[in-house]
């Protein structure tokens, strides 16, 4: 199981990402993306605690960073026939995550403007 940092940064678990990786209508899996309460929920906890877009950007490439790192530490586990669509699924399932994150992320800009 994997372990992650208790704190207040963190708004999915690793288990929702493999849940929605695994799902039959995942990203790349042939339909439109699954809509992710974690990331909405991500980009307004950012915009609130300041964060730029670039900012957000980042957190973004964190997370591809880490997968692939991960990836990298259990090459010897992986299924080499299953190895570039699979990665394939879990990029476009960062981006999807991130997409989600900055649209909730600038619909709170207007929201704190009128407050």
């Amino acid at each position: 199981m994997l372990r992650r940092p208790c704190c207040e940064d963190c708004v999915a678990s690793p288990e929702d990402l493999i849940i929605r990786l695994r799902a039959p209508n995942a990203p790349g899996k042939e339909s439109d993306s699954i809509g992710s309460a974690a990331a909405t929920a991500h980009g307004k906890m950012r915009k609130l605690q300041g964060y730029t877009p670039g900012m957000l950007v980042h957190d973004s490439r964190i997370l591809q960073v880490t997968l692939c790192g991960m990836l990298q530490s259990n090459l010897g586990a992986l299924d080499f026939s299953l190895l570039l669509p699979d990665v394939m699924t879990i990029a476009d399932e960062v981006d999807s995550q991130l997409v989600q994150a900055m649209d909730s992320y600038m619909d709170v800009a207007p929201k704190l403007a009128a407050a």
